[in-house]
Parts: C-alpha cells; structure tokens; sequence
C-alpha cells in the first residue's frame, strides 16, 4: 500500500486530509503519511492526527510514497511541487465524488472537491485544483497549475491557460480563451478572451488595473 504525503500544512492542508480520509482509495490504495511544509509550527493548536515529517524543498521520496500539493496559488504549486519532481516523486489525482462524462483525460496531482461536474471530451493538465460545485462544460482545456475554485461554470470550448486562478461563482461563456497566468475575480462574467498575466472583475469582465 502506497504512503499519500500532503505538501501544504495550511488551511487547504487540512481541508484536503479530510477529504482524503473519505475517499474510497483511503485504506485501500494508500494511507496518509503526513504533510510536508517548512512552516514548523503550523499546526500547533490541531488536531490533525498526522504530522509534518519533512521540508518539500529537501524531502527524498521513498518508492512508497505519492503526493498531492495543498497549495491554491499557482506559482506556490508550481515552486514546492517541481523540485519534487526532480527527485522522482510520484503524483496522484484525488477525484471524490466527481461525475464526468466520456473522454475525460486527467493529468497527474490533479485535487477534484466533490460534486465537481465534468461534461465530454474534456482535458485536465497536470496539478490542476478544482472546487467543490463547480461545472465544466464540454470540450474545455484546463492548463496545468490552475486553480479554479467552488461555484464556477465554465462554458463548452473554452481553453485555460496554465496558472489561472478563477475566484468563486465566477461564470466563464464558451469559446473564451484565458491567458497563462490571469486572474479571474470572484463573481465575475467572463464574455471575451482574457490576456496573459492580467487581471480581470466584474460582469461583463474586464480588464481592472490596480495601479
């Protein structure tokens, strides 16, 4: 049986234990281990049951080892999970009580909260987050180290550059594109095609500088 180590200790840390705990391949493909985290006290105050055994930037996975990055940010993820990697760490997905529908294609340490909605011929790149509630609609591409979070509908055709970050309820229409590494605000109403690096809010969205 497979050891499951959490990087992030954090809030979304403890969050994913105990959605991990639920999970079906609990017990039966893997326990938890612990969290990785340079943060030492972090935890102090909880009562997680498990602890923090070790520093990503330094960690060596063992052959029984996989992992999950508890991180939202995309460049955090990015930082903590790469030299992971490196070292030859193993990656699984957490998928608990998703629906999809046919050729759904995953990548790998991709973290699906329940109730997540996949239609048809839909693309998930490597350490993609997905909120709890949220809809993605038919032929969507999701680029590797995005964050989308609870309450989102995302439209049919519609491509997500890597390290996106989509804030809660927020409402992406088909066929829009999303530039790597753009901001989408909570509650927003995505109608046209986002550009790289920046920064989008409101309904219809557009482009907010925060100068």
């Amino acid at each position: 049986m497979k050891s499951l180590i959490i990087v992030g200790a954090g809030g979304f840390g403890r969050v994913l234990l105990a959605q991990c705990r639920g999970d079906a391949a609990c017990g039966r493909d893997w326990t938890v281990k612990g969290f990785l985290d340079n943060r030492g006290t972090i935890l102090d105050g909880y009562n997680t049951g498990v602890a923090i055994i070790g520093d990503p930037l330094s960690y060596v996975p063992r052959p029984d080892d996989v992992f999950l990055v508890a991180l939202g940010d995309p460049e955090e993820k990015r930082r903590y999970a790469t030299p992971l990697l490196d070292r030859g760490a193993s990656f699984v997905n957490l998928t608990t009580e998703i629906t999809r529908g046919d050729n759904v294609v995953m990548g790998r340490g991709n973290i699906f909260e329940p109730k997540v909605y996949f239609a048809s011929d839909i693309r998930v790149d490597d350490f993609v987050t997905i909120g709890a509630l949220t809809i993605v609609g038919h032929d969507v591409h999701i680029g590797s180290f995005s964050h989308v979070s609870s309450f989102v509908m995302i439209g049919g055709w519609v491509d997500i550059g890597p390290g996106v970050t989509i804030h809660p309820h927020a409402t992406i229409l088909p066929r829009v594109r999303i530039g790597e590494g753009a901001t989408v605000g909570a509650g927003s109403v995505v109608v046209r095609n986002v550009p790289a690096g920046s920064t989008v809010m409101g309904n219809p969205a557009k482009v907010f500088n925060f100068k």
